[in-house]
């Protein structure tokens, strides 16, 4: 890993790079001879080779800049945990979210409320947004392109597995 975790220098390197992310999203867009799923597989391979070298709690830069949403179950989950009653979580921490992605609530702030010193304190119980954040593991990554290229900038994992390429294929 060329990069480690300095955010200053992969936010400038990811923008000297945007042409060639443009044209790698192009090119995955309009690649007839790869099959979506087989992107998805070398992305998934290139991943879990990335991630066996970051330490997240060294950067936690995705807690510090997103608001994760929450289905009411772990709205529920979360408030039993933290020993309180939901209505009371709600209150405390969280606010209607816009999306209408099933998870009516997210955190007010960010930083995540529950990132205390680069980690996570409510771990064993976050929301599948936090599991599975930043979804380079989730299929269809020819459809998601452009959102995986805005994180480039802000987050060492995805800037990592988009550096790579993937593999030489679709390099």
């Amino acid at each position: 890993m060329g990069m480690g975790f300095d955010l200053v220098q992969i936010r400038e390197r990811a923008k000297e790079k945007t042409d060639e992310n443009w044209a790698l999203r192009e090119f995955l867009k309009g690649r007839g001879d790869i099959e979506p799923d087989e992107i998805d597989r070398l992305v998934f391979e290139t991943t879990r080779r990335v991630w066996a070298e970051i330490d997240c709690t060294s950067c936690a830069n995705c807690c510090r800049q997103v608001k994760p949403t929450f289905s009411e179950a772990e709205v529920n989950r979360l408030a039993q945990h933290l020993g309180m009653e939901p209505l009371h979580f709600i209150e405390s921490y969280l606010e209607r979210a816009e999306s209408t992605s099933g998870n009516p609530w997210q955190t007010r702030t960010a930083p995540c409320p529950f990132l205390k010193d680069n980690c996570c304190s409510v771990y064993e119980d976050r929301p599948a947004d936090c599991s599975g954040y930043p979804y380079l593991y989730e299929p269809d990554l020819v459809f998601r392109t452009m959102a995986t290229l805005e994180r480039t900038s802000t987050y060492p994992i995805v800037y990592e597995v988009m550096e790579d390429h993937c593999c030489p294929v679709i390099k």
